[in-house]
């Protein structure tokens, strides 16, 4: 959508060189097929879950498990790690390849000492104590793998406890309406409607405005379309403050789409709503086409910032 925007003036010169997560995305987007995208248009009845708990995976995960499906061309989108397969007397086949997903956790260090501790230890902490102890965010990998990869499927025990951690990314709100609704009452949001074609975020002004909805061929089209502008909405300098320089800057500007796309598709996802996730997958492997330097750490940089914007939105 035509917008003006900025990119994040924050440096990742820290970033690790090698990130196995954003490298299977891309090299997924790499190899997929345009014509097998259709074969899994209908995202709900391949969506990925875990094996086990039968626990939907979130956020981006559900990225890199669903272009894995695709791309190995699997009738199931059910995963599991290699040792809880085990655990339930599972047994992979030769030659078996697993996908990395990530989960973001939280480790507890005392801000003199250095020693760390569990989550568990510091909850019988007292208040005091809990003052010297810093909560230090970090991001796990794990490897999972396709249940159609597991030899013996009809045989394992599906009752076991998975030692998977639980992703509490999504924040949960009624509906899609219940949520606007409180972007617009606590946060602010000034939402236009008109009869131009065109929808867009003003920074200049500070509003979105959309054609009206009767416009739009479907209700998904519409609440893609909508949250893509606030993701936007989201990079005012009062609020997140991203450089929107929006067509006067062409690397800022393709940065900010991205972190909008990608922002969409997360509460798309969030809120069931999976029938324009295709369409955020062809645009990102569209975008990793296109910019080929630097696009393992932009890719990085742009999760980081779609997931902060989300995050904006959830706590207002």
């Amino acid at each position: 959508m035509k917008t003006t925007y900025k990119k994040s003036n924050t440096t990742y010169k820290n970033e690790p060189k090698t990130d196995k997560f954003i490298d299977k995305i891309l090299e997924n987007l790499d190899s997929v097929n345009a014509k097998d995208w259709e074969m899994y248009a209908n995202l709900d009845s391949v969506f990925p879950c875990n094996l086990f708990t039968k626990k939907r995976y979130k956020g981006f995960n559900v990225v890199t498990l669903y272009l894995d499906t695709m791309i190995k061309k699997f009738t199931s989108a059910k995963y599991a790690t290699f040792n809880s397969i085990s655990k339930a007397g599972g047994k992979l086949k030769k030659g078996a390849k697993g996908c990395v997903i990530e989960f973001f956790t939280f480790t507890y260090k005392h801000k003199e000492t250095g020693k760390f501790y569990t989550l568990e230890q510091v909850k019988l902490m007292t208040e005091a104590e809990r003052k010297n102890i810093g909560k230090i965010p970090c991001i796990k990998n794990y490897v999972v793998f396709n249940s159609e990869l597991i030899e013996n499927l009809s045989e394992i025990n599906l009752d076991i406890e998975e030692e998977e951690p639980t992703d509490n990314e999504i924040f949960e709100q009624e509906n899609c309406e219940n949520f606007i609704t409180q972007i617009i009452s606590k946060g602010g949001l000034k939402l236009k409607f008109g009869i131009e074609e065109l929808a867009y975020y003003s920074p200049s002004f500070d509003y979105v405005k959309l054609p009206e909805r009767k416009y739009f061929l479907s209700t998904p089209k519409y609440y893609a379309t909508l949250f893509h502008e606030i993701i936007h909405w989201t990079g005012h300098e009062s609020r997140l403050e991203r450089e929107l320089k929006g067509h006067s800057d062409i690397e800022s500007y393709t940065f900010e789409e991205l972190i909008a796309e990608m922002g969409a598709m997360l509460i798309c996802l969030q809120f069931g709503i999976s029938e324009e996730f295709i369409n955020s997958l062809r645009y990102l492997k569209s975008w990793t086409s296109k910019y080929l330097v630097d696009r393992e750490t932009n890719l990085r940089n742009a999760f980081t910032q779609s997931k902060k914007a989300k995050k904006f939105l959830e706590n207002l």
